[in-house]
């Protein structure tokens, strides 16, 4: 946690690359583990249940409680054992596997591709006049051709470009088209090749499964108090 407190609130440009944020994942997390909670006891109980178990047994008697006791509590509402979850996604780095675990209340996760579109990767910001390379995720043509944080771009193909004139130029592009990027880095004028990639940008959704059972249906009601469709 004191790492956490010093890298995630004093971060640097390659922070995209190597942190994520605790409060989105604890929270994707938690909405995972009340639907295991909820589908191991066929509705019965929720991450509600475990709050109110620990505030009754812990807070008003005035003692604390640890990671292990709220792995227990949850175990106690979802009558199984979780060691599973909490090994893999509260104390592990696994990617979450969602379909398995939103299958419980009749729910997969759905991934949509837009078409292809010509990618720099780059975060770009305009500050008055001056068109500034933010940040450069790491496996983007941007990071592997070398262009670097701080960078201005000055012009594109030898047209001078704003944020929004270098959007519309890239838009007209393709994966593999080569641009010749002129930027400034610490006030000496440069020229940089880069070959675009082709990227599907990734839309994701929570969806229905098909045909989902009556446990699925019941599971569902307890959570959102609404009918499966």
């Amino acid at each position: 946690s004191w790492d956490a407190w010093i890298k995630y609130y004093r971060q640097d440009e390659n922070s995209i690359n190597n942190q994520i944020s605790y409060y989105d994942k604890g929270e994707l997390v938690n909405f995972l583990l009340d639907v295991e909670i909820r589908s191991a006891s066929k509705g019965t109980k929720s991450l509600d249940d475990v709050f109110r178990y620990l505030y009754n047994e812990k807070s008003k008697k005035g003692l604390n409680f640890t990671p292990e006791d709220y792995q227990k509590a949850s175990e106690m509402m979802a009558g199984k054992s979780l060691d599973n979850f909490f090994g893999r996604y509260v104390r592990g780095r696994e990617e979450i596997d969602y379909d398995s675990i939103l299958n419980g209340m009749g729910l997969r996760l759905k991934a949509e591709a837009e078409s292809p579109e010509a990618y720099l990767g780059a975060t770009l910001a305009q500050e008055s006049d001056r068109l500034i390379v933010k940040t450069t995720p790491a496996g983007t043509p941007a990071y592997e051709q070398g262009l670097n944080t701080n960078d201005q771009i000055v012009a594109v193909d030898g047209y001078r470009v704003n944020l929004q004139s270098l959007n519309s130029y890239l838009d007209q592009k393709k994966g593999g088209d080569k641009i010749t990027l002129t930027v400034f880095r610490f006030d000496v004028l440069r020229n940089m090749e880069i070959t675009l990639a082709g990227k599907s940008a990734i839309n994701y959704k929570i969806v229905p499964v098909e045909n989902p059972t009556e446990e699925q249906r019941a599971v569902y009601r307890s959570f959102l108090n609404a009918e499966l469709k």
